[in-house]
């Protein structure tokens, strides 16, 4: 399990070349990876659909529209969200560029799920918050069998200049929901990678 501070700002990524297809930090992520774009309409998937071992995924945020529920755009992978929202934050203390397409933890605030139909074996996503986070997943039958976080210093407050980033990262299970808390915090997601 890894865990560490980013100190530079994370590259908006408004729109992929195939030869930018890198993660905005130092990761195992760095070789090739499918883009994943968000589905709005209901498809008829084979039902002999499966996910290659070792497939790589990254989900295109950035193609989420504003204000939009994030839920089920992404489970023709097999991914969906439950209390998630896409926004462009305007607090700058999220130090993104402001056209930056993210995903907040909302209506409730500091909570965010993310199921898999799909047994997963790696996950990694860049988190800004104004609080300590802590990713927890879980297996098949619900048992929690990893935990990690980023810590931040208690001085903090929402009025701060630059909330805190961190790479969080787990990997070596077979995932099957994953969360991000950040109690009593705001909490965005922006760079979601998978391995299966």
């Amino acid at each position: 399990m890894k865990n560490f501070m980013v100190d530079e700002d994370f590259r908006a990524v408004d729109f992929i070349q195939p030869s930018e297809l890198k993660t905005p930090v130092d990761s195992e992520f760095n070789s090739a990876e499918i883009i994943v774009y968000p589905q709005r309409e209901k498809l008829n998937l084979d039902p002999e659909f499966t996910v290659k071992i070792s497939t790589k995924i990254r989900l295109a945020l950035e193609e989420l529209n504003c204000f939009e529920v994030v839920d089920n755009q992404f489970q023709h992978w097999g991914i969906t969200f439950d209390n998630a929202i896409a926004l462009q934050p305007s607090n700058p203390a999220f130090v993104l560029k402001p056209t930056t397409t993210v995903i907040m933890a909302a209506p409730k605030g500091g909570h965010l799920e993310i199921n898999f139909k799909y047994p997963v074996q790696k996950i990694c996503g860049l988190i800004t918050s104004s609080r300590a986070t802590v990713l927890s997943a879980y297996d098949v039958e619900g048992k929690k069998v990893a935990e990690t976080g980023m810590s931040v210093s208690p001085h903090i407050n929402s009025d701060c200049q630059n909330f805190p980033n961190a790479q969080l990262e787990l990997s070596g299970f077979n995932l099957k929901k994953i969360t991000f808390d950040t109690f009593d915090g705001q909490l965005i997601l922006h760079h979601f990678y998978v391995e299966f």
